[in-house]
């Protein structure tokens, strides 16, 4: 990871520095794209060591948030860069720049083989960790940019369409928001405790109520603790005879398997005033119970 950083930084420097001196917009878009990725490196490795820190008083989850926010900052950071790139772009739409397209041609064709190899490097962990595969889209995305500018490098190379470098600014300014937009959309729902998208919560309630020994589930929170961390709490409304070990044993084993849920906290009980009540507003109805 630490590597990757390195490289992504140098393929920044020298992608910054060439868009100046050939004027290219597009080979500008494409470094302030590298910066991102390099954010996103930093970001992973950053959010990796945090989640290594073991919980303590003062963070009884640990640091897993920590990635979180600071993904957030970076999808809101990227989304401004897209914008302004975007802006650039309608200007050299109304005023055409010329370009040293040879130049342009060389620097991205050593960006690309520099994204391809820190791409190799990451692939190693993309299938066991979620974070490192964020990061290695974030560059793979980068060496699709690349290979844009390089064809664009060609056309203005050979036909002279300098129109062709402010239309590949725009392109990559769509890619760069449409993975800031994604990004800052999980963030957000995570912090907001919101449920994970892409988890059926019906489905879940279905599969809690068909198990042996439950009547009744009600006061259900589903939310991220980050985003390969999903916690569930839930009241149970159990029958008679249930052996509570065993049987919560069972459910943490299905919701783990079925849901991909890792961290279970079920509460058990005989009855409880606000049975049939799936979802509650926290704070009132408990006020309510309590003062009953």
């Amino acid at each position: 990871m630490l590597v990757s950083i390195a490289i992504t930084l140098l393929v920044f420097g020298a992608e910054l520095v060439g868009g100046f001196w050939t004027g290219s917009l597009a080979l500008l878009s494409d470094a302030w794209h590298v910066l991102a990725d390099a954010a996103a490196l930093v970001l992973s490795y950053y959010a990796l060591r945090q989640a290594q820190k073991p919980s303590d008083w003062l963070r009884t989850y640990g640091g897993h948030r920590v990635g979180v926010v600071a993904a957030l900052i970076n999808g809101v950071s990227l989304l401004v860069i897209s914008a302004l790139i975007l802006y650039e772009a309608v200007g050299r739409f109304l005023h055409p720049v010329e370009v040293k397209s040879e130049e342009m041609f060389i620097i991205a064709s050593v960006g690309l083989l520099a994204n391809l190899g820190i791409a190799l490097l990451l692939n190693r962990s993309v299938e066991n960790n979620l974070n490192v595969r964020s990061a290695f889209l974030h560059v793979l995305g980068d060496a699709l940019s690349s290979v844009a500018v390089i064809l664009g490098g060609i056309l203005m190379l050979v036909w002279g369409w300098f129109w062709v470098d402010p239309l590949l600014s725009v392109v990559i300014a769509l890619m760069i928001w449409h993975g800031a937009y994604d990004i800052t959309r999980r963030t957000l729902n995570i912090l907001l405790e919101g449920a994970p998208p892409d988890l059926d919560l019906t489905e879940v309630v279905t599969t809690l109520r068909e198990q042996s020994g439950v009547r009744d589930v009600h006061d259900l929170h589903v939310w991220n603790i980050s985003d390969d961390i999903i916690s569930l709490t839930a009241h149970l409304i159990i029958g008679e005879g249930v052996e509570p070990t065993a049987f919560l044993q069972n459910l943490n084993g299905v919701l783990l398997r079925k849901f991909g849920i890792n961290h279970v906290t079920l509460q058990l009980e005989r009855e409880c005033p606000l049975a049939g009540q799936l979802f509650c507003r926290v704070g009132v109805e408990e006020k309510a119970t309590l003062a009953h």
